[in-house]
């Protein structure tokens, strides 16, 4: 059994250990320049005729989803930003995932 001292210690060391390794986060799929420059195109017409999207993107743990307008692409800058009533999201270009017209 394993007292509370030496589990804080044990726990300690392991947290230390696994800190900073680059297996801790989410690491999305490979794409390729074609299918971003695609995307950047879908996100361009899609500001330009303030259609919807719902776009999907790397976040810290997992993927991620925003809906809402495309506010602003800057493509030399490698991010966009995106509008949903007060929400705003500025996401860069190697986070995406996907981009879906609604």
């Amino acid at each position: 059994m394993m007292l509370a001292a030496s589990f804080h210690k044990w726990y300690s060391r392991q947290q230390r250990n696994t800190a900073g390794t680059p297996s801790s986060g989410y690491q999305p799929p490979a794409i390729d320049q074609d299918q971003l420059e695609y995307m950047i195109f879908l996100l361009e017409e899609a500001c330009e005729l303030q259609k919807r999207v719902i776009v999907t993107y790397a976040g810290k743990y997992s993927p991620l989803q925003f809906y809402g307008y495309v506010s602003k692409v800057y493509p030399y800058d490698g991010w966009f930003l995106m509008t949903n009533g007060e929400w705003k999201k500025r996401i860069t270009f190697g986070q995406l995932i996907d981009v879906d017209w609604i």
